[in-house]
């Protein structure tokens, strides 16, 4: 069987722009577009991810969070979880490559 090769953190945001927002939301900003889209590629290659909030709220499964964020995509309005503003920072981030350094909402 050939191994298919390993994907980048930018396939990710790109390919699942909308996915990576929720996380953003579900996050409640902390994650950043370039830590969803590595949070969603870490579920997607089953490893661990080390980020604080995967570490501290799901024991560093990230599936669990890409779960959560999916499942409770419908609840992801208001304060430090709108959906709309996490989208626009990932198209943002996918356009030109600017996006916020240490916390999405901060």
């Amino acid at each position: 069987m050939i191994a298919e090769p390993e994907r980048p953190t930018s396939f990710y945001l790109k390919r699942y722009p909308r996915t990576c927002a929720h996380i953003i939301s579900e996050s409640l900003g902390y994650a950043t577009p370039s830590a969803a889209a590595r949070i969603l590629k870490d579920a997607s290659e089953g490893r661990e991810n080390w980020c604080e909030w995967i570490a501290s709220c799901y024991r560093c499964d990230p599936r669990k969070a890409v779960d959560a964020a999916v499942h409770n995509r419908h609840t992801h309005r208001g304060y430090m979880a709108e959906y709309r503003v996490a989208k626009m920072l990932v198209d943002r981030a996918n356009q030109s490559g600017d996006e916020p350094l240490f916390a999405s909402w901060f």
